[in-house]
Parts: C-alpha cells; sequence; structure tokens
C-alpha cells in the first residue's frame, strides 16, 4: 500500500482533513469478537425494501444499493422513533468493545476529525491515551482546536448517547440540515485542506450521503480528495463514477492506513 504523497505532504504540515468511516467500528468490533454492521446489512436489518437505482457508465447495468435512511423511515413509522434509536444502538453500539491502535494514530496525527459513527471509540481512545477529546454534534460550531493542546472529534450524524442529535432518517437529515455558518466553516476547511476520507466504502449509501452533505456546504464539486477504500478491491465502474468527481482511491483498512500513516510520517 503506498500512501498518496500529497496526503503525507498535508498531515506533516497540519493541513489534512480526516473523515472516520464505519469500518474503523468495524475492525474494532472484529478484534473483540463481536459484530458490526456494514450499510447494506443495517439497512436489510431495519426493513428496507426500496431499490435505490444507479446507471452504470459503461454496461448501464441497474445498480441496487440497499440504503440504512430509508430502512431506518421506515422502521421509525412502524415501530416509532425511541425503538428505532434503541434498534440502531443495538446494531452500532460498541460498549464492549475497545478501541484499536488506529484510532489512537487518528487522534495523535489529526487534532481535528470529523466522523459519520455514532459510536464513542474515538472519545475512550483519547480516554485511554489521558485526555478526552472535545466532541462536538452536527451543527455546533466548528471549532480551531490547538494541535499541541487539543483533539476534536465533530459528529456529523450525531451520538448515540444524544438521540436528538442522530441523523438517521430523510426527515432528520431536513430537520438538522448544516446552517449557513456551519457551511462556510466548512467550506473554507475544504478549501485550506487535503480531505482524506478513511474507514469508507464507496459503494454504500453511507459515503454517498457524506459526499452530498461536503458538496452542498463547499457550493459545487469538490475540490480532489483521496480515499482509503475498506475491505475490497475497487471496480471499474467504481473507479470511473468517483474519479471523475475527483476523488482518488487506494486500497487500504484503516488499521494498515493508520499504520502506514505512523511509519512514513515525519515526526520531528
Amino acid at each position: 500500500m503506498n500512501l498518496p504523497v500529497e496526503v503525507l505532504e498535508a498531515v506533516n504540515k497540519g493541513k489534512c482533513l480526516l473523515f472516520v468511516g464505519p469500518v474503523f467500528s468495524h475492525e474494532a468490533a472484529e478484534e473483540a469478537g463481536s459484530s458490526y454492521p456494514d450499510g447494506k446489512t443495517l439497512a436489510k436489518a431495519l426493513g428496507w425494501n426500496k431499490a435505490r437505482r444507479i446507471m452504470g457508465v459503461r454496461t448501464q447495468k441497474k445498480i441496487i444499493v440497499p440504503s440504512p435512511m430509508d430502512g431506518a423511515t421506515k422502521f421509525e413509522a412502524e415501530h416509532g422513533r425511541e425503538k428505532l434509536c434503541s434498534e440502531i444502538r443495538s446494531m452500532v453500539g460498541v460498549e464492549n468493545v475497545s478501541p484499536l491502535e488506529s484510532h489512537k494514530t487518528a487522534l495523535k496525527r489529526f487534532p481535528l476529525i470529523f466522523t459519520t459513527n455514532v459510536d464513542n471509540l474515538l472519545e475512550r481512545a483519547g480516554e485511554e491515551m489521558g485526555g478526552k477529546p472535545t466532541v462536538c454534534l452536527r451543527n455546533d460550531e466548528v471549532p480551531s482546536p490547538d494541535p499541541a493542546k487539543e483533539r476534536v472529534v465533530y459528529k456529523l450524524w450525531g451520538d448515540l448517547d444524544s438521540p436528538e442529535s442522530l441523523v438517521l432518517t430523510q426527515a432528520d437529515h431536513q430537520r438538522l440540515d448544516f446552517s449557513k455558518d456551519i457551511r462556510r466553516q466548512m467550506r473554507t476547511l475544504i478549501r485550506r485542506n487535503v480531505v482524506f476520507f478513511v474507514g469508507y466504502r464507496p459503494d454504500e449509501e453511507n459515503f454517498e450521503r457524506l459526499w452530498s452533505d461536503l458538496t452542498t456546504c463547499y457550493g459545487g464539486e469538490l475540490p480532489r480528495c483521496h480515499m482509503a477504500v475498506a475491505q475490497g478491491k475497487i471496480n471499474d465502474y467504481l473507479w470511473q463514477k468517483w474519479v471523475w468527481r475527483g476523488l482518488l482511491m487506494f486500497t487500504a483498512d484503516p488499521g494498515e492506513c493508520m499504520e502506514e500513516l505512523e511509519r512514513r510520517i515525519d515526526k520531528g
């Protein structure tokens, strides 16, 4: 695995913006002998039964992408909000799972981390390192932490311990739509930093939603970004789809990506 030079240089300069995805938590759960569903499994477990169809670039083949948001909307309509939040906790809560070295490396090298995960593994990793990071929720002001003193985890889709902050359904997304101030702050961060996604799959709604959020904040197509694609190869369709949108991808799970980053970074 070769980390992009642009990413390494940006990290060394403190100009890299890290987005942490669900495979960080999946790896930790797997290490503990537990389970953590991917987006497709989560969607189906919630009762998803609609197909979101995407036209293939060359084959014109229709690709069906299970939607956790549609599943959550259906589940909430049938069982209520409280039961939905409880169900999400039962599937992605990691109370009995310990953070991994990859979580600690992320905190060590990135003073501001954005994540779509709703668990608390990054926070607990910080505690084990001697200082719990500050947690911000969607639409909180985006801070500028002092790299020598502070760590901030910005939870874009909320926190399990604050059910009102969770972005699970389309209604949640509309209710908690980014304010003008947050969009401005995010746009500035994206312009001034190299954007790096770790722990995501480009064929899941989880990443599609995040990309859409960031594009909205930026006010147009994002500048060139990098992504360590977790758990498997990247097919030709995904290569074409995302490269055309400015996303440069390489294959690496969070653990190996953070290990390689730590090995190659300029530690001063």
